[in-house]
């Protein structure tokens, strides 16, 4: 079974900004648009090229805790942090992606996430991947954030069993991120990573 990454850096956005512009859809432009700061404006754009370039067209709903889903599949979800936007995808089950950069100012912010067990280790980038491995997981489960610190992010790759229901996990640090995947299933599975290196395929 393979999972579909589909990553993509700001500075292409930044670059293309027009044809990205007319390219996503104008539901995305006005959610972009109501950030701040231009950095995070940049993310949702991103989000939205991933999203209208590599999903077939539909409505896109929302469960009740906002996860977004297609109703005839594939099973998406998307994530973002620091430059990057990605975009996960799977055929056959339900997913959660999750990226965040490793940032040692976030220390205290992830600590209050994990475990007292979990903030035994010493190594930043194995912190920053039980994060985001819990996230992944609350945003497969389409649970709440706020539940975040009832759930155990270890291991950090491979099969959990949580309220009898199956999910396998995957993660790893790419280029100064934490990145990780959650499945609902008992079954491993591979990460095929798309790098998005030119918007000219989106013309």
């Amino acid at each position: 079974m393979n999972v579909d990454l589909y990553i993509l850096h700001t500075s292409l956005v930044k670059e293309n900004l027009s044809a990205v512009l007319s390219f996503i859809d104008k539901e995305r432009i006005d959610k972009a648009e109501k950030y701040l700061i231009e950095k995070d404006r940049l993310l949702s754009y991103g989000a939205g090229l991933l999203i209208k370039k590599y999903l077939p067209s539909g409505e896109i709903k929302e469960t009740k805790n906002k996860k977004p889903y297609l109703e005839n599949g594939p099973y998406f979800n998307i994530s973002h942090s620091g430059e990057f936007a990605v975009l996960a995808t799977c055929g056959s089950c339900d997913i959660g992606v999750d990226i965040e950069q490793v940032n040692e100012k976030k220390l205290d912010a992830i600590k209050f996430t994990l475990t007292e067990d979990e903030k035994k280790t010493n190594n930043v980038n194995d912190l920053f991947r039980m994060w985001s491995n819990k996230e992944s997981l609350i945003k497969c489960m389409s649970s709440n954030l706020n539940d975040i610190r009832k759930l155990n992010g270890l291991p950090l790759e491979g099969y959990r069993s949580i309220n009898g229901e199956d999910f396998y996990t995957k993660s790893l640090i790419y280029e100064e991120y934490s990145l990780s995947v959650t499945l609902h299933s008992k079954e491993d599975f591979e990460i095929v990573i798309n790098r998005i290196d030119s918007l000219e395929e989106f013309n």
